[in-house]
């Protein structure tokens, strides 16, 4: 099945506004190197992945048990994921979620498109986690990508672009897409001639959209990152950015809209980038405003270290609020760079070998979405 949530298409709320969600999570791909099936006329270079399998999950779990927004609460969670997992519910228990081949992400793309086109206030929000490439438009691989047996090798194959401009037709006037692919170029795609792919919706020139919003794992040319067997570095940026981390203060409510997400999106990537010493990147293109969550406390990416790094090599840091303590030791990794509460932290950088001046603990605010410092020595 397809329908993740709620447990059947009676039960998806239509006359109301809702965020309803497709995610799809690519790591299984029979004709590419390395897989089970029967090898593609050309495989472009592309071999088997494992974060797919876990960032779709992942970022499932967060819109049926993170997402909040009072105008706008989840009214459906359409998913496919390769190779089949079973999802966790809110209700308990666990439901299948599909391969995601090319027929299969084109009937769920229609059940969602027909859910979100249910009212103007809904908000479409889709996320592809896979392999991807880029030759003047942006394409995302199925399953199924590559089949020999197809006289058109881009059959199974989706235009993100094309798609992106086609859902301008759907009546939800606010959109949000999540590329978590790369965008390279692969000698073997610039010989193709007639590379296409399928768009699965098409627009007319009348055909707009109020906010559509589209936040990309890196630039185009340059390939996307993650962790084997994990989420994807683009995935835990973007799942901190809606925990609180991607938040603006607006009244008594922290809010992550459209733009404060892509904003703090950069922001944290490049925190990610020092962490794992990686060309982490990604590329928000967002044209409109529009409110996607309200985190219950804000959240802060720490990234502090010392003004110099032969002060770093001789330096204890250690960051506490209240219990809380985070700390890095003489010889262990600076900068530390750690998700935490926002709000009023105590610094202390001690120099155990007496090198430079003692300084006494500073407090520091911690406020979205990044802190950096400290001015020591």
């Amino acid at each position: 099945m397809s329908l993740i949530w709620p447990d059947s298409e009676a039960n998806v709320v239509t006359n109301q506004a809702r965020l309803h969600a497709f995610v799809i999570g690519v790591a299984d791909y029979p004709h590419l190197n390395g897989g089970s099936g029967p090898m593609a006329n050309d495989p472009l270079g592309l071999t088997q992945v494992t974060t797919p399998q876990h960032t779709a999950p992942a970022m499932a779990e967060w819109l049926m048990n993170g997402h909040s927004n009072p105008a706008c609460q989840l009214g459906s969670l359409e998913m496919l994921v390769s190779p089949a997992v079973q999802i966790p519910v809110p209700a308990g228990g666990k439901a299948p979620a599909d391969p995601a081949k090319m027929a299969e992400i084109k009937r769920s793309f229609a059940k969602w498109e027909k859910r979100c086109s249910s009212h103007a206030d809904n908000i479409a929000f889709f996320y592809f986690c896979g392999h991807g490439l880029n030759k003047t438009d942006q394409f995302l691989l199925p399953e199924d990508f590559g089949d020999p047996a197809l006289p058109n090798e881009w059959a199974n194959c989706i235009n993100f672009d094309w798609m992106r401009v086609g859902m301008r037709k759907c009546k939800a006037q606010t959109q949000i897409f999540f590329v978590d692919a790369c965008r390279e170029t692969p000698f073997g795609m610039l010989t193709q001639v007639n590379v296409g792919g399928d768009g699965l919706i098409s627009a007319s020139i009348t055909d707009t959209v109020a906010c559509s919003a589209a936040y990309y794992a890196t630039t185009q040319g340059r390939q996307a990152y993650g962790p084997d067997n994990d989420v994807t570095y683009f995935g835990q940026a973007v799942l901190c950015c809606l925990k609180g981390v991607g938040g603006l203060k607006k009244g008594p409510k922290w809010v992550v809209d459209t733009y404060s997400l892509g904003n703090a999106l950069g922001q944290v990537m490049a925190q990610l980038a020092r962490r794992h010493a990686l060309p982490l990147t990604c590329n928000p293109d967002v044209g409109g405003m529009a409110r996607i969550h309200e985190p219950a406390a804000a959240r802060v990416v720490a990234a502090v270290e010392c003004s110099s790094p032969a002060a770093n090599n001789v330096a204890e840091i250690i960051l506490s609020r209240g219990a809380t303590l985070i700390q890095s030791l003489l010889g262990q990794n600076k900068p530390i760079i750690e998700e935490v509460e926002a709000g009023d932290w105590t610094i202390d950088v001690r120099f155990p070998g007496g090198q430079y001046p003692v300084f006494p603990p500073q407090q520091y605010t911690f406020v979205p979405p990044v802190f950096e410092g400290v001015p020591v020595p």
